[in-house]
């Protein structure tokens, strides 16, 4: 039995401390700066006021009789709620014990506060519910598989079970929706873009369809201290399965509340101005990206290939502690370590610029004494065992990563990659043509050539740093707070791309030979240049390659003859 009387809801939670009502008195504000520190690792924010002011029209323009927060925190989205109707009865649910004792003196007078799980609860049904639910991703979730079934069926959609906490609050809320109610709730807006969000995003579509979702510009940080782009999601209890789900991008607080005014008084009824009807798409698709590519009136390039299709993208190598096992020439020679103990590899994506990282730049790299080395003895001696001893009064064998290893100091297992994707940027981002013979950490991606496509990398060099390499990225990036973008090695492999023509060794080494030519110019007139070259391979009004069914059929024969099926010739590429 779905229950909404409020003292049956006390009831069926009451135990000693569980529930408590607020008091009020305290300075919210003043008390919420030294609770956001303590509770960071918990994922608790608490929601900026203009914010929570545009949150809660929303939700109070149903008129609600009770309104529920299940992750009140201190309180503050309650108290929004209580500005635009004194007598409203609110509702908080914490799990944390602290935060729930503390929200007894900065809730609004009478709040009832329920000490509980809210995904493993049945609170019943509420007029009107509004959140910022915690940012926890799922590798730091405490669920086991027999949750993870329960929300599943609870929640009426399969699940990922890389499903970030946000996401089964939003689908949670949804039930706990009362018919004619209405929700706000305030979520990072990678959902829309994730992986695991295809299930959430079917499920809007299938069944809940928003009214809106207005989503804030990565360069409008929402949250001061969090680099995470923001979005609002209003829901409506009852609304038609065919109903339009209006999106909008928000340069600013007042554009959302015009936004939200707008879906209030009905006046939204066709796209344009920056909106798209998200109930069009398909829940495989970027949303986020589209949204921001609809919004600036741009039409994204059609190709007829994925970057997936040549190179597989793997996440570089993660050692668990950088400063033991990453070193420079100089630490190698305090501690008495040779070739023999390590390998080349890029440990800061500062470190690796241009169009293609050759083997000067390495040892440019080695002459400033950075730490371009990476601890993967293939030696036993005294020395390494010093060293190793060293490490191991430092803890380092006990760490996450290294505790999970075969053997404690040996690396990922990793090849070569053939280029350098990197994984954070801001106004560009780095794809780099690797000649060095180096390895890379996690601040790079690594493209490795598929069987029989081990030439084309200095192609797909020049085409992921043209002008239409940068729209196919951001068909697929994710954004983040401040401006802040970042790919998954999925992401890069969704890359859309041209037919590659199967280029002959000597025209991957002149290509790439002209690649590293172009980093003496500026990059405006580089990237003019490669524009140029790249016209050259690909009919960019086709999405094909006009090159490749010519050298597809007169050179494919003299590629297989000159090398084993899947050799990278990128090894071979001398650069000047």
């Amino acid at each position: 039995m779905r229950l909404r009387d409020n003292q049956t809801f006390m009831s069926l939670y009451y135990e000693p401390n569980s529930v408590e009502v607020a008091t009020g008195g305290a300075d919210l504000v003043e008390s919420v700066e030294s609770w956001q520190r303590e509770t960071r690792q918990l994922g608790q924010v608490a929601t900026p006021e203009p914010i929570a002011k545009l949150m809660a029209n929303w939700v109070m323009s149903a008129k609600p009789g009770t309104v529920l927060d299940p992750a009140a925190g201190l309180g503050g989205l309650l108290a929004a709620c209580r500005r635009f109707n004194k007598r409203v009865e609110l509702v908080g649910a914490e799990r944390d014990v602290e935060t729930l004792q503390r929200a007894k003196t900065t809730a609004p007078r009478g709040t009832k506060l329920i000490l509980s799980d809210y995904l493993k609860s049945d609170a019943g049904l509420f007029d009107g519910i509004i959140a910022n639910p915690p940012y926890v991703k799922a590798h730091r979730l405490d669920y086991s598989a027999k949750d993870w079934l329960y929300f599943e069926e609870r929640l009426g959609t399969p699940l990922d079970r890389l499903t970030n906490l946000y996401a089964l609050f939003l689908l949670k809320i949804w039930e706990d929706l009362a018919s004619g109610g209405r929700a706000a709730v305030i979520l990072p807006a990678e959902f829309l873009n994730a992986n695991f969000g295809e299930e959430i995003k079917e499920r809007l579509l299938r069944a809940i369809r928003p009214v809106g979702i207005v989503v804030f510009a990565p360069s409008l940080n929402v949250f001061a201290d969090a680099l995470t782009t923001s979005a609002i999601v209003l829901l409506e209890k009852g609304r038609a399965l065919n109903a339009p789900i209006w999106a909008r991008l928000a340069e600013s607080v007042g554009e959302a509340e015009v936004f939200v005014e707008g879906l209030l008084a009905g006046m939204i009824s066709s796209a344009g101005s920056g909106l798209i009807d998200l109930a069009a798409l398909n829940p495989r698709d970027k949303w986020l990206n589209l949204l921001l590519n609809g919004a600036t009136e741009k039409v994204p390039v059609r190709f007829a290939k994925r970057v997936g299709d040549y190179f597989k993208s793997r996440r570089g190598i993660a050692t668990g502690a950088n400063d033991f096992f990453c070193l420079s020439r100089a630490e190698m020679r305090e501690h008495h370590l040779t070739a023999a103990h390590v390998e080349p590899c890029i440990t800061k994506a500062t470190d690796a610029n241009g169009l293609v990282f050759t083997r000067e730049k390495m040892d440019a790299l080695v002459a400033r004494d950075r730490r371009c080395f990476l601890l993967n003895p293939s030696r036993n001696g005294q020395n390494l065992t010093r060293y190793l001893e060293l490490g191991e009064k430092q803890g380092i064998p006990n760490r996450h990563l290294p505790s999970h290893r075969p053997v404690w100091y040996l690396p990922e297992n990793r090849a070569v990659a053939d280029i350098w994707v990197a994984v954070f940027s801001r106004e560009s981002v780095k794809f780099i043509l690797n000649s060095s013979g180096a390895k890379n950490l996690t601040c790079f991606h690594g493209l490795y050539a598929k069987p029989g496509n081990g030439s084309l990398a200095p192609l797909l060099t020049l085409f992921l740093n043209s002008s239409l390499g940068r729209e196919s990225f951001s068909q697929v990036n994710r954004f983040y707070g401040d401006g802040l973008n970042k790919l998954e090695p999925k992401d890069v492999e969704d890359m859309p791309c041209p037919v590659m023509a199967k280029l002959n060794l000597a025209e991957a080494n002149e290509l790439a030979s002209k690649l590293t030519e172009l980093e003496a110019l500026a990059l405006d007139e580089r990237t003019a240049c490669i524009d140029k070259i790249a016209a050259r391979y690909f009919d960019v009004a086709e999405g094909v390659n006009p090159l490749a069914e010519e050298l597809s059929s007169s050179r494919q024969h003299q590629v297989r003859s000159r090398r084993p099926a899947g050799q990278h010739t990128h090894r071979a590429v001398r650069v000047p």
